[in-house]
Formats: C-alpha cells, structure tokens, sequence
C-alpha cells in the first residue's frame, strides 16, 4: 500500500509508431513516473496541465490521503471529507496547493498566470447556513492556493457538466437546463476571467439535448459536446462549435450511434471528441459497429473533425474512454478500459489483462492529422468492483506531448512489476508519460 514511484524502465503494453530508443533516452510512450493515490475512503478527481510543464490535481478525500509526499490530513479529522489541490512537476514530485474541508471538487483549469479555477460544491451544509449551498460555485485562486474570487452558479442557470478555458481566461461552463415542459436542453455560459457573465447559450436544434464536455479553440471559439435525441437513437453523440460571442458556428453528430460523448480537444485543425456508443454510425465513409464486451454491446469512439466541421478520421474500440487532450507534437492521447481478451481491441492491438473484466486500463496517444496510433500502454486491473469499465480518468499533456493521467482503480492494478491493491473501496492512479 501506500504510494510507489519508479523510472520509466517500468514500462507495460504495447508501443507502436516509433523505433526503440538507445540506452541513454526513453521509450515513446514509456511510463517515466506513477504515484498510488491511497486513502481509506472513496476517493476522486482530475488532472489538468499546469504552467511550465506541470500538471495540478484536485482530490476528493475522506480522512486522509497520500498523494506521493506522505498522508495529507483532513482539517476536520478522520471523518472530513475535503479537497485536496496538489502540483506535480515534471518528474512527477508532488507539492501540496492547498486542502480544503467540506467542499467537493468536480472540475478545474489552470490559465497563463497558473491561476486555478475549480467548479466546487459543499458537503453536508444545511440549507440557507453556507454561501455553498446553492448549487456549483466557481471559484478561482492563484498559485499558491489563495482565494481571488467566487462565483454561484445556481442549478436555476445550468446543471453543471464541464469547464473550459480559452487562451484568455475566459471560463466557460458546459451542462443543460430544463425547459418549462420539461425537455433538458444543452446550456454553456460564458464568464470573463474576473468571474462576470457575458452570455448564454441553450440549444434549441433538438428535442432533448445535454452537453458534458467543452474546450476552447486559439481564436475563442468554444467547442460543447454531449448528446442529442435522435431519429433512430434516443441519444446520439453531439457536437456543437460556438463562437466567441455564443453563437453557434455549426452541429455535428454520430448518427445512429447510441451514445455518449465525454471528452473534446482541440488543436491546429482538428477537433476531437470521444466517448462511448452502441449500435453503428459512419464517419469520413468508414462504417464503425460497436461489438459486446462482458455480454454489453459497447464501444470507445474516437472521432476527429476540421475546425470547419470536416470528417478526417474515426476509431472505435475496446470498452470505453474517459477523456482525450492533445499536445503541440500533434498527439491525441486518451485512457479508457478494456476487456482483455476480446475482439474489440481493433486499433489498440493485442492487450494483455483480465479477461473477466473491463477495467483494464489503457492509455493511447494518436495522430491528430490522419488518426495513427503512436502508442499503446496496458495496465491489467483485478475484478470490476463497481459498474463495468473505467470508473473515472482524466489526461492531461504538456506543450512537448508528455501526458499526465489519473484515475480511479477497484481491486487491483499491475504497474509494471508491481501489484498496487486499493485501500477500502477504491484508490486513484497517477502516471506520467514520456512523449
């Protein structure tokens, strides 16, 4: 138990799309550093890339929990639950931001000053007694962890989903609202970097519609993507680009795909989106059939448009994805799980794990131009102890293309040579990659 760090020698799976490297460099792909989040209670949280090649986490905890510096404790002792923001640089070392007790973070992003600004909530506030008890409050701090200002974001406006930043710190805010007869609708709000709103958006393009995930483009241009009712699925894959001044630019969705998405990139001209579907769709004239894993028929779609909304390239494969961030090298990197074993592992290749279940890890990194796969990292888990798959993961890349990925593990999980088993219901992951 306990946290375990190693080299990159520890290196697991399959790698791809690049010659082995000399004695004196790393492989591509290669784990270079991985921390066990572990802690008694039942722990989550997210990864995003920080300034100057860091990576800033937040962790939800009860009691105390060990990120790779020693346990850090709740204020309120071993029945707290509180959050925990935490800075790894880019060896991996962890350094303590600040934690916080009765609040439980949901997302974050990190601007140009390396400013953090966090969606949050409160735990176990009774109603009218905290100014947290309405709802999501965006908050923002600077560096060191000190309060600049917050902001409520009432359930009235939006149901919160996800949090992007464009370049200027602007903050969006993606997630739906529910109309007067009762049909949710996607929603995205616009804040400046001081907090003040600037605008609104709700789709009215479908008859149901939720959005789950957002990121920002180099011009401002906001990308909200979810699901949509369809006509032959009850929830389709959606995308909808948005213009700086809210706006929307055009919609796109996998049609005839029952599914989900969870993830969005972008950069140069591409935009990614990933997530998980049943059924069939077609993309750039490629037709993509999910097949059954552990008797559920389901897929990890990968999909990849022009900035102008242009199909370029698809995949799908494995059980499903959690999310996707590319670097400025041109690479997509995503983490999902997989059933060992099947038939559905397509472009991932041959994966070794437990056949019985789907909570093997993977961590991939494509092209962003033409969808070639790069790399491949495996990381065999034990049973699925919660609902089947991957129960939570995030990534996060530097500008050079090293990426940063946490996640949630039951059971166990074979890292290298090692067997990390989870401490109570379940510990978090945290690894870093070389490009």
């Amino acid at each position: 138990m306990g946290t375990r760090v190693w080299s990159w020698l520890c290196v697991v799976g399959v790698i791809a799309g690049s010659a082995r490297a000399t004695a004196a460099e790393p492989f591509a792909g290669g784990l270079s550093w991985a921390h066990q989040l572990s802690g008694p209670g039942d722990e989550a949280g997210q990864v995003v890339s920080g300034k100057d090649g860091s990576f800033v986490s937040f962790v939800n905890f009860t009691g105390s929990i060990d990120v790779g510096a020693g346990p850090i404790q709740a204020p309120g002792g071993p029945t707290d639950r509180a959050l925990a923001l935490i800075r790894h640089d880019t060896q991996g070392r962890p350094t303590v931001i600040r934690v916080i007790s009765g609040l439980y973070g949901f997302r974050h992003a990190v601007d140009a000053q390396g400013n953090i600004v966090i969606l949050v909530t409160a735990i176990g506030v009774s109603p009218g007694s905290s100014l947290f008890d309405d709802g999501f409050q965006l908050v923002k701090l600077d560096a060191t962890g000190r309060l600049l200002w917050l902001r409520p974001i009432p359930t009235t406006d939006i149901f919160v989903q996800g949090l992007a930043m464009d370049r200027d710190g602007n903050i969006g805010i993606a997630g739906y609202t529910v109309t007067s007869q009762g049909s949710p609708r996607l929603a995205f709000l616009k804040h400046n970097s001081e907090g003040t709103r600037l605008w609104r958006f709700v789709d009215a393009n479908a008859v149901q519609s939720f959005s789950r995930t957002a990121i920002a483009d180099s011009e401002g241009n906001f990308f909200v993507a979810g699901d949509a009712q369809g006509a032959t699925a009850s929830s389709e894959p959606y995308l909808v680009k948005l213009s700086p001044d809210g706006q929307p630019r055009w919609r796109r969705r996998l049609v005839g795909a029952l599914g989900f998405a969870f993830g969005l990139a972008t950069h140069g001209n591409r935009v990614v989106m990933v997530g998980t579907y049943a059924f069939t769709f077609t993309f750039a004239g490629q037709s993509h059939t999910s097949t059954g894993n552990l008797g559920i028929n389901q897929d990890a779609f990968i999909a990849a448009w022009t900035l102008d909304g242009e199909e370029r390239w698809a995949w799908n494969f494995g059980f499903d994805i959690e999310s996707v961030a590319m670097d400025e090298r041109d690479g997509v990197t995503v983490v999902g799980g997989y059933q060992a074993g099947s038939s559905d592992l397509g472009i991932l290749g041959p994966l070794s794990g437990n056949p019985s279940s789907a909570a093997n890890v993977y961590v991939a990194k494509f092209d962003r131009i033409q969808g070639q796969r790069r790399w491949v990292q495996s990381f065999p888990s034990g049973l699925d102890r919660s609902s089947p798959g991957l129960d939570e993961g995030s990534v996060a890349v530097s500008k050079d293309g090293r990426a940063a990925v946490l996640g949630l593990f039951h059971d166990t999980l074979q890292v290298g040579s090692r067997t990390w088993t989870a401490s109570g219901v379940s510990d978090l992951f945290l690894f870093g990659f070389e490009p």
